[in-house]
């Protein structure tokens, strides 16, 4: 039986990392398990004590009968691997390393089955890498709000309004002890929530804007979650990207569905990655759903125009009944399914509709919908008729739904 020997692969800014052997040949970090010892186990003990660097999460990409040396074969497992580390440093087995860019030519001293088998992961990656950009591209495009510092007051005003009755529906089904993913987690205050309320369980928010992951990721600093951590990605349409590191008990989703028009695809890709005792949480609004009493043009016509927007670009805010039949014509049990409204009155909780119309607006004229004098003039009514304290306003009417797989997984 031919010994194994396991591997990793790291990517870095110039490349894959290979180190040199007292053969003077380059080769891959990682080795041998030894007794008892799994095979990513052996990986994070091997790189940790070649490089000195810290693997995070491994994704097995396959194994290779190769040829050591002349006469001497070992099965080659490889894992892709994240990592991370204040710097480098090679133990006593490795003389040098290299980043090796290997969409250019192979140096002598790397064996071609290495070289092959990074060259065909590398071509992977890459279409992997442009079609995330493609879509993250598209996404930006048709996502008409700001994200990042410059949208921090509107999300701190959406959270005061709508956070109370989201943890009311979520916290009957957060795990005592368990793995939990948010997507679309914005700047974190959900995933947060869930970190503190349920210390044991891990927590994952992801998000496809950097600026957004960067703020919550301060945000969980500052509360010293240690149980919590967020990363760029998206869950919905490359779902493979987390199904290596095990499922969750736990995935909920908010105001996110909302922008995308493949919905029933997302909902089917979340519940892949479920445990099979897991539960996924949706809440989604309907934006034909807010009025204001009295009726204040401004603010009918400032819904009618966002509405509009999506419509152009594919997308129906309105997308309540679409969940509901996408679900209910799914193979799945419904745990719980609930209508919630909040009601809008104070100056503070109202000014979200201004700030929202305000985001809006750029691409409101780009696409020809309204012009510049006119959504100033609806702007002007959001920031007085509207506001004014003789006007109250009912919120975005949320369906907050409960459902978990059954029969065949899919």
């Amino acid at each position: 039986m031919e010994p194994v020997s396991v591997k990793a692969i790291m990517f870095g800014p110039r490349g894959i990392l290979f180190v040199k052997n007292p053969r003077d040949d380059l080769e891959l970090p990682g080795g041998r398990p030894e007794a008892g010892e799994g095979l990513e186990a052996a990986l994070v003990r091997e790189v940790s004590e070649e490089c000195g660097l810290d693997i995070t999460t491994t994704s097995y990409l396959g194994s290779r009968s190769c040829e050591i040396i002349p006469g001497r074969r070992v099965l080659l497992v490889f894992f892709l691997c994240e990592f991370t580390g204040q710097g480098l440093t090679l133990s006593e087995e490795h003389s040098a390393y290299e980043w090796i860019d290997v969409a250019t030519e192979k140096p002598e001293n790397l064996p071609s089955f290495y070289w092959e088998f990074c060259q065909n992961l590398d071509c992977v990656r890459v279409r992997r890498l442009h079609a995330a950009a493609d879509i993250s591209q598209q996404t930006a495009a048709t996502y008409p709000l700001q994200t990042g510092e410059s949208d921090r007051q509107r999300l701190q005003i959406m959270s005061s309004i709508y956070d109370p009755a989201t943890k009311d529906f979520l916290r009957r089904y957060l795990p005592t002890e368990g793995r939990i993913l948010e997507v679309g987690s914005g700047h974190g205050q959900i995933a947060c929530w869930m970190a503190t309320g349920s210390p044991r369980s891990t927590v994952m928010g992801l998000d496809i804007c950097p600026n957004q992951i960067d703020l919550a990721t301060s945000a969980a600093q500052q509360l010293g979650l240690t149980n919590l951590t967020f990363r760029v990605g998206d869950a919905i349409r490359f779902p493979d990207a987390l199904r290596s590191e095990g499922a969750f008990d736990l995935i909920t989703c908010r105001f996110t569905l909302l922008h995308i028009n493949e919905r029933t695809e997302a909902i089917q890709a979340l519940l892949t990655q479920l445990s099979p005792s897991g539960t996924l949480v949706m809440e989604e609004p309907s934006l034909a759903s807010l009025f204001s009493v009295p009726a204040v043009a401004g603010f009918e016509q400032a819904n009618a125009l966002m509405m509009a927007y999506g419509w152009i670009n594919g997308i129906d805010y309105d997308c309540v009944e679409d969940i509901w039949s996408i679900v209910t014509g799914l193979d799945v049990n419904v745990k719980e399914a609930r209508f919630s409204q909040p009601t809008v009155w104070r100056k503070e909780h109202k000014e979200v509709v201004y700030l929202s119309f305000q985001q809006f607006r750029p691409q409101l004229i780009k696409r020809g919908l309204i012009d510049d004098e006119r959504a100033e003039t609806i702007a002007q009514s959001l920031a007085r008729e509207f506001m004014d304290d003789t006007v109250i306003s009912g919120g975005l009417r949320t369906l907050q739904i409960a459902i978990s797989p059954r029969g065949e997984r899919p």
